[in-house]
């Protein structure tokens, strides 16, 4: 019999023998492509393998033992399998037919020992594999395969793919034989890839079909699929050539075949990095290779490429499956704004939390829309998702404004869009009725929610409280499911549902508040209105910075429970405490903080343990407070900025009064805007804090059904989970199946996102990035531009933290310099001297926190991670949103 099909030999419609990779890669041969040469060991070899070695009879025996409800049963029996293979020798013909077809292929290559030409060894799934169903097999790839006896233990690993546990655990559940399963083997030259990448004929991120996009990096594309590097993106218009896009990565890893085999891992060399990996010569070659193979299937493929010695080969290529609808395509001149979450969401999302916050996000906008009179827009979408990440769909937001005049609704927007930002000074109006009926509903809504918020919240706090004291044992995997979507779509939408208009009222009653002082204060404006809403009492988050403060001065009190936080670290350091009867005071009271405090979220993301899970965050401000000056106690802090706030106020309003306009008109305007501005201002770290409440019961459901799917074989693990949507494990509950596959894929593209730039902005398929406002940031020499934070003048050693694994690195009156901050990284400005932020505005939370410090800030400075050096000596200048490079150059004002 004869197991080899050389590739020239095949077609599409050889998939039972070959395989779909197998077929696929005949296919691409007899168009034409520049494919690297290559053999299949048909799907018939493994049969025979079986039958040759005895092993079907044995697979019988160990198939038959296996119980159907027990994964890890059939894990202990695939394993024994899987051994089995192992201990077999690949038959005489198979191998001697391997063996000519290998040597062959190495002659074709000009090579006289086969071990000098490395070759890919892959599993390829036939078609009579599971005829209904996804997944099949473990798809295994080995790169850089040596040597005669190396290619046949590598085929028989691919062979043993087939007896994975979640592959034998699958097959189990859906009923299928596992003896009529079937898998051929590619054998392909590995080519030494200079360059690599994947080719999208098509856009798919915006289902632009004249468009292609290209990922390219340095070496092995494994790199890229991997998520080891962010690699260059090249958008190109098919129809002209013309390249539309380059977004150039910082490409500081490769992988490269290893001398012995296999592949290892190489540092890149700093000047090597930042070069494109492709020129736009190579660029446009390769989109158009790319329109010959989209021509030959007659879809937008998805195309993996190596570039070597002068030119491209073809490694792959399958039809893209995700690409949005030729409707939906036709939507791309839509403009996708992610800048208002830019704080907020700093990480990439996981699919469960994307899943939830999308739609509470289109709630969001709708609620405020018909507060505020105006229609919800049909037809669009009002919120998108791109690298695991959530952006405002402009588009829908111009459409519920349509009413309005162009000027006056393209302002509106602009601050709906991103509330924080830097906007001009002064309200805009109109006398249209649309616009006077918003004005009075958003004045009815400024005056009326302050009253119904604890009502709002009460009602929250008792759902989470009530689903947090579920007795989940009883409870079936759908009606958990129902449970996690009346917490997230019930009780978190009713609060989510008045955040943006929260927002949108601060925004207004700020400018106001500056309008109304300029007048009298002229170019002290700004500064004088950030000390006006400074020292508010009652945030939610200064309490909790207090409550972490006077732990440390519990700790602080008995020296050998300050000894145990400065040498260990969590869950070691709770563990010697509890150990010491003198920390018994201490960890009562940090019972109590976490009984209050504990559902704060380390990062905005569900897919994340919150303090109370993980008590590392606190226990690391804790230790770091051991050490500040009584000074810097928040008490002590807000005492006097309350305090400089008071006077503040009596002064302005002195001066306000002095004229007959001032005390009738002004001064109770005044009044009445500066309330609201603080009370809101500090309401909106109350919203905050309280929809990060449902996170513990949001996360012991969803890692329930973790636990349960996992013990069943339909996913590897619990926090698998995380990357399913909240409609995928309702069809799961309703009708189990593995899904295995789909998360796998998931976190890998969760990983890679991770290490990618996201862009600010992808307008109509453009993908923008506000980055290139570097060079405007240090375009005068010695200093960066941003915006007024928090008023002050302060000069200290910048200190470059990114993120919370970070935050032991701050010390004593350091400068934080960050990339954005979040309520949990607020502890911090307790020891900090001052805050450089890359985003953020004077609305912002970095903003607001450094305020209630009393500690300067500037905030949107593009690119400060990178133009400040780590310990460089630098001086704040809060007062006009300026960071001197160097100490002595601000001036107070």
């Amino acid at each position: 019999m004869t197991y080899i099909r050389w590739f020239h030999e095949i077609r599409a419609e050889d998939v039972d023998s070959v395989g779909g990779k197998g077929a696929n890669l005949g296919e691409m041969v007899a168009a034409g492509l520049p494919v690297p040469p290559g053999f299949c060991l048909a799907a018939s070899a493994y049969r025979d393998f079986v039958a040759s070695t005895g092993l079907d009879q044995e697979l019988s025996s160990i198939l038959a033992q296996i119980r159907p409800d027990d994964p890890a049963d059939a894990g202990l029996h695939a394993a024994r399998i899987r051994s089995r293979i192992a201990a077999q020798s690949v038959p005489e013909g198979i191998a001697r037919q391997v063996l000519v077809a290998y040597r062959r292929l190495a002659s074709e290559l000009g090579a006289v020992d086969p071990s000098r030409i490395p070759v890919a060894v892959r599993s390829s799934a036939t078609a009579e594999d599971l005829p209904t169903a996804s997944f099949a097999g473990q798809q295994e790839t080995y790169l850089n395969v040596r040597g005669e006896a190396e290619l046949l233990e590598r085929i028989k690993d691919c062979w043993a793919s087939l007896w994975t546990d979640r592959a034998v655990s699958y097959r189990t559940l859906q009923g299928f034989d596992h003896q009529r399963v079937y898998l051929a083997v590619v054998v392909q030259a590995m080519i030494p890839s200079e360059v690599s990448g994947i080719l999208f004929t098509a856009n798919p991120v915006t289902g632009n079909r004249d468009e292609a996009v290209i990922n390219a990096s340095w070496g092995l594309g494994e790199a890229i699929v991997s998520g080891l590097v962010t690699p260059d993106t090249f958008t190109v218009h098919k129809q002209d050539g013309a390249i539309t896009s380059r977004q150039i990565a910082a490409k500081e890893l490769a992988i490269e075949y290893g001398q012995d085999g296999g592949t290892v891992e190489k540092v890149l060399a700093a000047a090597r990095r930042d070069l494109p990996a492709l020129s736009d010569a190579q660029v446009l070659e390769l989109a158009t290779l790319g329109q010959r193979i989209e021509a030959h299937y007659g879809q937008p493929q998805d195309v993996e490429w190596a570039y070597a010695q002068g030119r491209f080969h073809i490694l792959q290529a399958r039809a893209i499956t995700t690409l949005p609808s030729a409707s939906e395509a036709s939507a791309t001149e839509m403009e996708y704004n992610r800048t208002m979450f830019i704080e907020l969401f700093p990480d990439p999302l996981s699919p469960a939390f994307l899943a939830a916050i999308q739609p509470l996000l289109r709630s969001m906008l709708d609620f405020s829309f018909t507060l505020l009179g105006f229609g919800r827009p049909r037809g669009l979408p009002a919120v998108g998702a791109f690298y695991n990440q959530v952006y405002f769909n402009r588009n829908y937001i111009e459409a519920a404004f349509a009413p309005l005049s162009p000027a006056v609704r393209e302002r509106l927007v602009s601050q709906i869009v991103n509330p924080f930002a830097r906007h001009e000074q002064g309200i805009k109006g109109e006398l249209s009725r649309p616009y006077l009926r918003m004005l009075l509903r958003m004045l009815r809504f400024m005056v009326t929610f302050p009253a119904r918020l604890p009502g709002l919240v009460a009602r929250h706090q008792a759902k989470v409280v009530a689903v947090s004291s579920l007795n989940l044992e009883d409870v079936s995997d759908a009606e958990i499911v129902t449970t996690i979507r009346s917490l997230v779509f019930g009780t978190a939408r009713k609060l989510l549902d008045n955040d943006f208009l929260m927002i949108v009222v601060i925004d207004i009653t700020y400018q106001m508040l500056g309008t109304l002082l300029e007048r009298y204060f002229g170019a002290d404006t700004e500064s004088l209105r950030s000390k006006l809403i400074s020292g508010v009492t009652g945030n939610v988050t200064m309490e909790g910075n207090k409550r972490i403060w006077d732990l440390a001065q519990l700790a602080g009190a008995q020296p050998q429970v300050a000894g145990l936080i400065r040498e260990y670290e969590a869950p070691e350091l709770l563990a010697h405490l509890q150990q010491l009867p003198e920390a018994r005071p201490f960890l009562e009271e940090l019972q109590r903080f976490f009984g209050e405090y504990g559902h704060r979220e380390i990062r905005m993301d569900v897919l994340y343990p919150t303090w109370g899970e993980d008590p590392a965050p606190v226990l690391g401000f804790i230790r770091s407070y051991l050490d500040a000056d009584p000074e810097q106690s928040p008490h002590r802090q807000q005492a006097r900025l309350a305090k400089e706030r008071e006077e503040e106020t009596q002064l302005v309003l002195a001066r306000v009064e002095k004229d007959l306009a001032g005390r009738l008109l002004v001064s109770p305007l005044l009044r009445w805007v500066l309330r609201h501005t603080q009370a809101n201002t500090r309401e909106r770290d109350t919203m905050h804090f309280e929809l990060t409440r449902l996170f513990p019961p949001f996360r012991r459901l969803l890692l329930e059904l973790g636990r349960r799917w996992s013990r069943r074989g339909l996913l590897d693990q619990a926090d698998d989970i995380f990357f399913l949507t909240l409609d995928e494990m309702g069809e799961i509950a309703a009708s189990p199946s593995v899904v295995i596959d789909t998360v796998q894929a998931r976190r890998a593209e969760f990983e890679a996102n991770k290490l990618r730039p996201w862009p600010d902005i992808i307008r109509g398929g453009q993908e923008i990035y506000a980055a290139d406002r570097h060079v405007e940031a240090a375009a005068v020499e010695g200093q960066l531009q941003g915006v007024a934070g928090s008023p002050g003048v302060v000069t200290g050693v910048a200190r470059i933290v990114r993120g919370p694994e970070e935050f032991g690195r701050l010390q004593k009156r350091d400068i934080l310099v960050a990339p954005l901050t979040t309520p949990v990284w607020t502890p911090l400005f307790a020891i900090a001297g001052g805050l450089i932020a890359e985003v953020g505005g004077i609305l912002s939370h970095g903003s607001i926190v450094a305020r209630e410090y009393g500690i300067p800030a500037v905030m949107s400075v593009a690119g400060a991670t990178k133009s400040v050096q780590e310990g460089q000596v630098v001086t704040i200048d809060g007062n006009r949103g300026i960071v001197f490079l160097g100490p002595g150059r601000a001036v107070c004002s």
